[in-house]
Formats: C-alpha cells, structure tokens, sequence
C-alpha cells in the first residue's frame, strides 16, 4: 500500500490527472488507478517510472537498523492530542533557547 501511496502523492505534487500521467508512461488510466488504489501494486521500477513522469525522482537506499527513538515514540502515543502539542510547544520554547544562546 506504501507504493500506492507515494504514486497518489507524486502526481498529486505534479498536478496531473490519471489520464495525463498514463499517457505520460504510456498506460491507460484504468492502470493508473488500479495502482493508486493498491489494488495492484507496481514493481519497484515501475513505480520509479511513474514518479520520474510526475516531476519527482523516488530514492532509497540501505541503513542500520535504529529503534532508539521507540521509547520516546510510544510515551508520545500515550499522550492525548493536546498533551502532544504542549509537549511539542514546550521542546521547541528549549531549543529555541538553545539555538538563540549559540
């Protein structure tokens, strides 16, 4: 569902329709629509393809394994919406000290 995603996002960002980016790849619309939906999921280089026709370039790459942040991400999830705004409010009023005093 991730590529469906990212392919909905790209031609969103390009301001195309469907019918504009099929005709861009040379796939009928109803292609393009079966991907945006997850319904069918393209290969990774198809997937490339498509977003390159939407202005945009996909990149990825390899990187270790870090789950250090997890601890803090589920304190955040515990937290209501609220919570989780004046939490952010307070960090940003710390580090906003912080990069003024450097």
């Amino acid at each position: 569902m991730i590529s469906a995603e990212l392919l909905r996002q790209a031609r969103h960002r390009a301001g195309i329709t469907q019918r504009e980016l099929g005709r861009r790849v040379g796939r009928p619309q109803s292609q393009i629509a079966r991907w945006e939906s997850g319904r069918v999921e393209p290969s990774l280089e198809t997937l490339r393809r498509l977003i390159r026709a939407c202005g945009l370039e996909l990149t990825y790459g390899l990187a270790n394994y870090d789950d250090s942040y997890r601890p803090y991400i589920e304190r955040l999830l515990e937290l209501t919406p609220q919570e989780r705004i004046e939490d952010a409010l307070e960090r940003e009023a710390i580090f906003g000290e912080i990069r003024g005093a450097a």
